[in-house]
């Protein structure tokens, strides 16, 4: 049935899981980063990765998610501008995600897999919140963040690492969906919030469509595919594999209420007045200042370290359609443009000028590359 509008495909009401993740996805991004031609033993070491997390005995256990993202930090400063993202990805095959992965093996279709993405997904390796909608014929699978990453990371470094969570995400799903079933998903398409690296055209012909610099992170595919049947579905090993699962659920079910979720979709920049200040956002979501204060510092946070991230997303925007510094620090509230400089120091670690002047740059040589790849043919 098709709709002008989006609309909730499945919705479930459900507590997110305490942040952790299980050891054995270190085994699994040290395989993927010597996959770039870096020593194992350098890997480790870079990351400060401890060996006894790494043995057969430990598997099972956990570390933190904050643990995970120091790893990760470290890891993208070891192999800059690489396709770690899409590598980690598709390492991701269903075996390496435990029983979540046999409940998605032994299911019956592809949109009842869908069904229990939702309610788990964030429980293994992936900090992402699911949200499935339906419009003009397609499923449409977009994610979003369930995670704040450390403040002292400036926003440049922020944007990298969020880019390798949820690209290793987009490709984990999209590719473990079509291994489940015997028959083609049609009209496969990704869409992410960024530009295009200079990375993608080595994996361009492993992936689907790519859309750049789109309004959302998500999968898009055609409805029909939703009763496609799966390969090796089992009722019974269904059952089984869904009593492991809920128990692990259980086990790892955390008080925290996606708070961070949901401060992030109630900063909308309103052409006039901005963003909505701490006052406007605690009413919205019917919380008192200082309840929202400490649900936010509980989940690692400030509302300040929030709605600068988001400045320095529209800043970007405002940037990418030729606004000139002094238009985008009044757009952006700031009472001179020397706060807007300093800010935007503080997310890059560059000024606006170097920054506009950069992107310029690289906009001019990938137009170059492009010209001459042309030239070649």
């Amino acid at each position: 049935m098709s709709s002008r509008h989006s609309k909730p495909f499945y919705f479930y009401a459900m507590k997110k899981q305490i942040l952790n993740i299980h050891n054995d996805y270190l085994k699994l991004i040290v395989d993927t980063a010597t996959t770039f031609g870096v020593p194992k033993a350098e890997v480790i070491r870079y990351c400060q990765i401890p060996l006894s997390l790494l043995t057969d005995n430990n598997n099972h256990e956990r570390i933190s998610f904050d643990q995970w993202t120091d790893i990760i930090i470290r890891l993208l400063e070891l192999l800059p501008d690489k396709a770690v993202g899409y590598q980690f990805g598709l390492n991701c095959k269903l075996t390496s995600h435990g029983a979540l992965g046999f409940v998605i093996i032994t299911n019956s279709s592809i949109g009842k897999v869908l069904v229990d993405l939702q309610k788990y997904y964030s429980m293994r390796i992936h900090k992402m919140d699911l949200s499935v909608l339906s419009k003009n014929n397609k499923i449409i699978i977009r994610f979003n963040p369930l995670y704040q990453l450390p403040v002292h990371l400036n926003e440049s470094k922020k944007n990298t690492v969020n880019k390798f969570f949820i690209e290793s995400a987009l490709i984990d799903i999209v590719n473990n969906l079509q291994m489940v079933t015997n028959f083609n998903l049609t009209g496969v398409n990704i869409h992410v919030t960024w530009d295009k690296e200079a990375y993608h055209s080595l994996y361009e012909k492993r992936l689907p469509n790519f859309h750049f610099n789109q309004d959302y992170n998500q999968i898009t595919f055609d409805q029909k595919c939703l009763d496609l049947p799966l390969t090796f579905s089992s009722n019974s090993a269904y059952q089984l594999a869904m009593e492991m699962v809920n128990k692990e659920y259980l086990f790892y079910q955390d008080q925290d209420n996606k708070i961070i979720l949901k401060v992030n979709q109630q900063l909308k920049f309103t052409p006039g007045l901005g963003f909505p200040s701490l006052t406007d956002v605690a009413g919205k979501l019917k919380l008192s200042e200082r309840t929202l204060k400490r649900e936010l510092s509980l989940a690692n946070t400030t509302f300040s370290a929030l709605l600068q991230s988001k400045k320095f997303e529209l800043a970007k925007k405002l940037i990418d359609s030729n606004r000139n510094i002094q238009e985008i620090s009044d757009l952006l509230g700031y009472s001179h443009i020397s706060a807007f400089s300093r800010a935007f120091l503080s997310w890059t670690g560059k000024k606006p000028s170097d920054y506009i002047r950069e992107q310029r740059v690289s906009i001019k040589n990938f137009y170059i590359q492009q010209s001459k790849k042309l030239y070649k043919e």
